[in-house]
């Protein structure tokens, strides 16, 4: 029944690689997919870096969160693949010619068609993704510490099917949101100097070790990394991008941008970015988008600004596939 394929162990198909159900993560049980998520849940709530800017996720909805899933995984480790993972998973050494022995984490962070890595990093395979496919880091807004990221995980799951791409779905940490007293306890990304300079780094090696550990679950290198933020997600993404905090091939800020800019700090790379807001915004965030935007019209850095008529602080499935035409032009 399991066909050696290329480095990767599937049942019953081949070459590409296969949607993750919750019970069985790497592996389409008789060419089965996970389900569409349902319409009509809410998305999670996000924020601008100083002001707080109320608003939904989306259009999207999406089933109730769903658990990482409890059988275990053989995913060839293949020539290509990383070195041993960091954070989380349950791993070892063993199976088929050497294969990592995996099981996902149960966790609620994680909606139905995504599998927990860790407690707190969800990742998503779409059937259309190919061998060497992309990474690509999806960061959440402002969330309340029982808040569930399912709509926005719904949309992003829908983005990477439409684009081909291995999703990731991190989740920021509490004490970050550092502008109210209000927040403090909510999950953030930086949006500060001081503490992207502090939180930063951990942050970023977390992201590193759980990408490695997922190669080696899929046994590939991923053929490029992006990274796409909404609202304060979208602020620490523009952080990544401009300062090359790590190395990614284009970064989309979606209900953000930038006010204040250390122009002194801009990374040597100059991956391309895709900046959205929505005509309804607080005129805040528009601002800081234009800005943004002018800045690096000033540096000659390839970007687009996208003002959606009619969307207030929300972010869709158009705005990824925007964003992919913003960092991978047709030639």
């Amino acid at each position: 029944m399991d066909t050696a394929h290329g480095g990767w162990i599937l049942q019953g198909r081949a070459a590409p690689l296969v949607t993750l159900a919750l019970a069985l993560a790497l592996a389409a049980c008789d060419g089965a997919a996970v389900g569409a998520p349902r319409a009509g849940d809410t998305a999670d709530a996000g924020d601008t870096a100083n002001a707080g800017n109320p608003g939904s996720a989306g259009a999207a909805g999406g089933a109730g969160a769903g658990e990482g899933g409890a059988a275990a995984v053989d995913a060839a480790a293949g020539s290509g693949g990383s070195g041993a993972g960091g954070d989380g998973g349950h791993g070892g050494e063993g199976g088929h010619g050497g294969a990592l022995i995996w099981e996902p984490v149960e966790t609620d962070w994680c909606s139905a068609g995504w599998s927990g890595l860790d407690d707190h990093t969800c990742f998503h395979v779409p059937e259309t993704a190919a061998r060497g496919a992309p990474i690509l880091y999806v960061l959440h807004g402002t969330m309340a510490p029982d808040a569930l990221p399912v709509g926005l995980q719904a949309i992003a799951a829908e983005a990477a099917e439409a684009l081909g791409v291995v999703a990731v779905f991190p989740r920021g940490r509490p004490g970050l949101c550092t502008w109210d007293p209000s927040v403090e306890t909510s999950f953030c990304w930086p949006t500060r100097r001081e503490t992207v300079d502090a939180a930063a780094p951990a942050l970023i090696e977390a992201w590193m070790s759980a990408e490695a550990l997922l190669s080696r679950i899929l046994g590939q290198t991923f053929g490029g990394r992006y990274v796409m933020g909404f609202s304060n997600g979208g602020y620490f993404a523009s952080y990544v991008a401009l300062e090359g905090l790590v190395e990614v091939d284009g970064a989309g800020l979606v209900g953000a941008g930038r006010m204040v800019i250390e122009e002194h700090l801009f990374s040597q790379e100059r991956p391309p970015i895709y900046i959205a807001v929505g005509e309804q915004e607080l005129s805040s965030t528009i601002a800081s988008a234009e800005n943004l935007a002018d800045v690096l019209t000033q540096h000659g850095w390839e970007h687009e600004l996208v003002v959606h008529p009619g969307r207030g602080h929300e972010i869709r499935a158009d705005d990824f596939t925007r964003a992919w035409e913003t960092w991978r032009p047709a030639p």
